[in-house]
């Protein structure tokens, strides 16, 4: 539920900031030069939600691993270690959409704006909280 509610969130999020500064001329002045460099900052920005991702993946099958055990009872400290761990890499997942938003400020046009969204999205359905059915 907590991961549906992130990803509806950012979708909220996105949404609203393309629709108000969408079309809008530049809020904050950036060198012009910096502005050449803006996917590479994106991409850059997914790194440490692709760090946190491999950390993640232990704790959700730990969390899997202990529910199992218990007959189908989440066992509550590590439950809450999975789900501390989702929120870190929620907020980490969020970082290419923040350089989409500076770019669109700056009046670099809406199509970095929508990549980083869709980075952004990409990168949180990584951190769903659970996995495919039995191989």
């Amino acid at each position: 539920m907590v991961w549906g509610a992130q990803l509806a969130g950012t979708l909220g999020i996105a949404a609203a900031i393309y629709f108000f500064f969408g079309s809008s001329g530049p809020v904050i002045r950036l060198d012009s030069e910096w502005m050449h460099y803006g996917y590479m900052a994106m991409l850059g920005a997914a790194v440490p939600a692709l760090w946190s991702l491999h950390g993640f993946r232990a704790f959700l099958h730990a969390d899997r691993a202990a529910a199992r055990s218990r007959g189908g009872e989440p066992q509550p400290d590590v439950r809450m270690a999975l789900l501390r761990r989702m929120s870190v890499g929620g907020a980490l997942c969020e970082l290419p959409l923040v350089v989409g938003v500076v770019h669109l400020l700056a009046g670099g046009g809406t199509r970095l704006f929508v990549a980083a969204a869709c980075v952004t999205l990409a990168l949180r359905l990584s951190f769903r909280p659970f996995t495919g059915g039995a191989r």
